[in-house]
């Protein structure tokens, strides 16, 4: 059995679950709110239980021991393997003994259960399209503060200080040495923005990040920003205020608050080009359009809203996605599986290859008014 303290990332729990076949009995996915408020009383041990009772109502005497297998599993560790330290945490488990996963979630997730012939992965996907990684750089002319936040919390700090020397010199020299010696800081300036763009570069190919925060002050980081180069310059995302020597958490908080903006501004971005891109041939928008460009594994970009609802008919032999009743054009059979129409359509995106956006507030909205999905596609 699994303890607490082999919980797995959301990356690794993900990983892990692509690479493991499903157990011919079932799948039981669980995700519990395990914030504070929720531990007194094990209150998230008794929506577990109440879940479990729920789905286990619903199904027939041939699922049931299956299912009761996997329900006990999840149970013995939530009971005694499990120590509340995440906001969240997911559970997959199966009647096999070998199929059990579970993993620490970095944000609060609804609680809910399900057993199904896979693991549902969506919460986790949006997981990470909601917490992407984020590299902040706080900059001055003799010193570099450097961070990398994945998933709500801080996975790597570097530092390094140059040697600056200062812009004014004394003595009897004071008129010529003035130009040389201000010449002699500016290089030294240069050369510590140049170390510290390798600095960047080298997080960006050890932690491959989207988006990077720049804070100092206005003239370093400006000295800054006209070293990057380009492929560090189009992931900028704006900058923070806040002091080099800040305490880790004070960063943290910023960064992520800053986060949230660019990725609601990104979302807002991304809806606006589905929209403007209909019949250009580069985009699916609605539901048959979306389902046939992920049925034709052409999408690139996946597109939904947050929270999302409406169901869809899958082909339990080959996966293609359409509605209850129609015919599968691949194995002639009907297409008589139902599930939720946004982790069906995310998972498929995921296994093809493809980004998934979940977007919210008002790009939610826009894409609601606009079908409620869409796609950027590949041809």
């Amino acid at each position: 059995m699994i303890r607490n303290e082999e919980l797995v990332s959301v990356p690794q729990l993900i990983e892990a679950l692509g690479r493991t076949p499903a157990p011919e009995g079932g799948v039981l996915s669980v995700y519990l709110d395990t914030s504070p408020a929720r531990v007194d009383g094990l209150a998230y041990l008794l929506s577990f239980q109440d879940g479990c009772r729920a789905i286990r109502a619903q199904l027939d005497a041939s699922q049931s021991e299956a299912f009761d297998a996997a329900a006990r599993r999840a149970e013995h560790f939530l009971r005694d393997g499990f120590m509340p330290g995440a906001p969240a945490v997911a559970i997959f488990a199966g009647a096999d003994p070998d199929y059990f996963f579970a993993g620490r979630v970095r944000m609060t997730t609804p609680d809910q259960a399900a057993w199904d012939t896979r693991a549902h992965v969506g919460p986790l996907l949006a997981v990470l399209d909601e917490l992407e990684r984020v590299a902040v750089v706080l900059f001055d002319k003799e010193r570099t503060r450097l961070l990398s936040i994945f998933l709500g919390e801080i996975e790597e700090v570097r530092s390094f200080e140059d040697e600056v020397p200062g812009k004014q010199a004394t003595g009897d020299w004071f008129a010529l040495a003035q130009t040389r010696y201000a010449r002699h800081h500016e290089e030294h300036v240069l050369s510590h923005a140049k170390r510290t763009v390798l600095a960047i570069a080298d997080l960006l190919r050890t932690h491959p990040f989207d988006r990077l925060l720049i804070g100092g002050p206005d003239e370093a980081v400006s000295i800054l920003r006209g070293q990057l180069p380009r492929v560090l310059r189009r992931r900028v995302a704006g900058t923070i205020s806040v002091e080099m020597f800040a305490p880790n958490a004070d960063i943290l908080k910023l960064a992520l608050e800053a986060g949230e903006n660019a990725e609601r501004l990104q979302e807002a971005n991304t809806v606006r080009d589905l929209i403007e891109g209909v019949g250009t041939g580069r985009v699916a928008l609605g539901i048959s359009p979306t389902l046939s460009a992920l049925n034709n594994g052409r999408v690139h970009l996946l597109v939904l809203p947050t929270p999302s609802s409406g169901s869809v008919a899958e082909c339990p032999e080959c996966r293609h996605l359409g509605t209850v009743g129609e015919s599968c054009p691949l194995c002639l059979g009907l297409l008589s599986r139902t599930g939720d129409l946004a982790e069906l359509t995310m998972e498929i995106a995921t296994l093809q290859g493809a980004r998934v956006e979940q977007v919210r507030g008002e790009a939610a909205a826009t894409l609601m008014r606009h079908g409620g999905i869409g796609a950027l596609v590949r041809y």
